[in-house]
């Protein structure tokens, strides 16, 4: 018999006894038996669950009270040596990291020479399964190819969380099939049910592009494949204003203004974008380019902002800018729409 999958240092020694459910035929030949195992269908590799296997066959005593790896060589099974000529009852179970028994199955051998058996286990009680996640940009773009490239700041990570749980951070190429690397996917194993998944693509400082949610169900006793597609979450986010003093409108030179303060207050959160007590936020260079004074965010978080301009202008003996309460401008931030500059910005009166 071809035992070239396990090693004969790595196999079973049985020692009979005369005990037990065997049936012992007088013209039949001794032999090895070679017991090969599945789960639900699946290799070792798609139950992380199981630890260990235990092979149980009644009136036999096997090597370490018949508790194998899972896998050997590669080969999700065993060869058991020197049975005398009979019929054998096999008993397989899959075993957790606590020895729980979480996978079973029964069948039998007839010993007339080396036989060979195989044994599928069905999940019992406690039996998990595995989800198979991977990621897709919009335009099967790669990790590398998305966010604030220009800027060196490309997705590079993703936060992977399930059921609303504490994040898990990847690496973005882990989970995003590519024509190099068509198979990229990370597991999430020991699930049962249903569950929510959701994955956020982010560039080295956290800062989230895309995202997607959805829910999985997990197989016990397998593995489930979901592929999740990135939608966009940010827009860009240009802006200009112009400067009017008494009826007049001027340019940045003019006003004497040579820097603008902005920022903004999400609608619906409540909460100023950039942290400061007196709403100032960044200041930014005032200058006019093409007759266009104003700045950009290429990349914004999507939603509707109230928008605050500041432009002292210089010795500061007064203070352009927009309300301040009341009617307060707005402007809003469509997630996956891409302006160029500031020239597509909405225009907003400093006086």
């Amino acid at each position: 018999m071809n035992r070239s999958f396990l090693s004969v240092a790595t196999a079973a020694v049985i020692s009979l006894l005369a005990s037990g459910c065997i049936i012992v035929g007088n013209n039949k030949l001794a032999g090895d038996i070679t017991v090969v195992w599945s789960f639900n269908g699946q290799t070792c590799l798609f139950v992380p669950q199981v630890q260990s296997v235990r092979v149980t066959i009644p009136g036999a005593q096997l090597q370490n009270n018949g508790i194998y790896p899972c896998m050997t060589n590669n080969v999700a099974g065993i060869t058991l040596l020197n049975f005398r000529g009979g019929t054998y009852n096999i008993t397989v179970e899959g075993l957790d990291s606590a020895g729980r028994v979480v996978y079973r199955g029964t069948t039998s051998a007839v010993v007339d020479g080396n036989v060979s058996v195989s044994v599928n286990l069905t999940p019992q009680q406690g039996a998990t399964g595995s989800a198979i996640i991977s990621w897709v940009f919009p335009n099967n773009l790669a990790c590398a190819q998305v966010g604030d490239v220009a800027g060196g700041r490309p997705v590079s990570r993703m936060s992977v969380s399930i059921d609303n749980a504490t994040p898990t951070i990847v690496d973005c190429a882990r989970g995003n099939p590519t024509a190099a690397n068509p198979s990229a996917a990370i597991t999430i194993d020991n699930l049962t049910g249903s569950h929510v998944i959701d994955v956020i693509a982010m560039d080295s400082s956290n800062f989230p592009y895309l995202r997607a949610t959805n829910t999985i169900t997990a197989m016990v006793g397998g593995a489930a494949a979901n592929t999740l597609q990135l939608q966009w979450v940010v827009g860009s986010l240009p802006l200009r204003w112009t400067f009017l003093n008494q009826g007049v409108t001027i340019t940045c030179q003019q006003a004497q203004v040579t820097q603008v303060y902005v920022n903004f207050r999400n609608q619906q959160t409540q909460q100023l974008v950039f942290s400061d007590n007196n709403m100032a936020g960044p200041a930014i260079p005032c200058v006019s380019t093409n007759n266009i004074q104003g700045t950009f965010w290429p990349y914004f978080s999507a939603g509707t902002y109230d928008v605050f301009v500041q432009a002292p202008i210089t010795g500061g003996a007064y203070t352009y800018k927009t309300p301040q309460t009341g009617t307060i401008p707005a402007i809003q931030v469509q997630a996956g729409v891409f302006a160029q500059s500031e020239a597509m910005g909405q225009q907003l009166v400093l006086q």
